[in-house]
């Protein structure tokens, strides 16, 4: 018999894609599944659902007891609940590809987590725009400097007794800091070639709308001032350091989107990260052609 997965799907202002994100949950070949699905704006999801010809028993619906209090305490309200032996993390404007839990449950059965080669697409044009591994990226195992080094998100599938509460007062790039104390946990995360999750960049978003820049630039000072002079995130001592200069690296970025984004206000993180990929690509196979 299949191992039960817990999907944990914090929901907040998501009635026009909570939908297909629960679909593309319902297509899964690993069908030992349930969903929790965590309102944080005191809406009804399940008569929402119901009424698109969505209603399925493994669907459980929990809430906040607020209005966006954050996402970080969304995920820790179904990580409360969750009954599987397994966790993972679906947003409600993502999807997941049918073979995901299929290919990454063994996985994670066996080395306590893993992760696929996440695809970033436009919501908006559906065009993809990266793969946050590359194109052509074989499967690997990625420690706290490659994690940081990544421009979009890993959603790693964890074993129940490795999926740690998100960190109180940590929204901004919270998957960030859960994937890091993961790897400190466990140690590298195997991370799989396939693309099994679409990461979709929504307008408006938290991570996408025009205050994010500022937003985030705080944030990652926050976390470096932790990691160098505070609790450390709740890292071990010898990789405080290590996460320390991802960090400030991430925030240079960051602060090169901004600038970047004062040019052309209409310009979101993930594009502007697609272009500057494209950019580099070409620059490489310039480099690498014979004269």
């Amino acid at each position: 018999m299949a191992v039960l997965v817990s999907v944990i799907i914090p929901a907040c202002d998501a009635e026009a894609t909570l939908p297909q994100a629960v679909a593309s949950l319902r297509a899964q070949r690993w069908q030992e599944w349930e969903a929790l699905i965590v309102a944080d704006d005191a809406r009804d999801y399940a008569a929402l659902l119901g009424a698109q010809g969505l209603a399925d028993a493994r669907l459980r619906f929990l809430a906040t007891g607020g209005i966006r209090t954050g996402c970080h305490r969304a995920r820790n309200v179904g990580l409360a609940q969750a009954r599987g032996a397994l966790v993972d993390m679906l947003d409600a404007d993502d999807l997941f590809h049918p073979d995901r839990l299929a290919t990454l449950a063994p996985l994670a059965l066996t080395h306590g987590a893993a992760a696929d080669n996440l695809a970033v697409v436009a919501e908006a044009t559906e065009a993809p725009l990266y793969r946050v591994m590359g194109a052509r990226a074989a499967a690997a195992r990625v420690d706290i400097a490659g994690l940081l080094a990544l421009t979009a998100p890993l959603v790693p599938l964890v074993r129940r007794e490795h999926a740690l509460p998100r960190l109180d007062g940590v929204e901004y790039a919270e998957d960030v800091i859960g994937n890091l104390r993961l790897i400190d946990r466990l140690g590298p995360l195997p991370v799989v070639a396939e693309s099994l999750y679409e990461y979709r960049v929504m307008p408006g978003s938290i991570a996408h709308d025009d205050r994010a820049a500022a937003a985030f630039d705080a944030a990652y000072a926050g976390y470096v001032a932790r990691l160098e002079r505070g609790d450390g995130l709740g890292l071990a001592p010898a990789n405080r350091a290590v996460a320390a200069r991802g960090m400030a690296a991430k925030r240079a970025l960051n602060q090169d989107f901004a600038r970047a984004q004062a040019a052309a206000p209409a310009l979101n993180f993930q594009t502007f990260v697609a272009a500057r990929r494209a950019n580099a690509n070409e620059a490489s196979v310039g480099r690498s052609a014979p004269p």
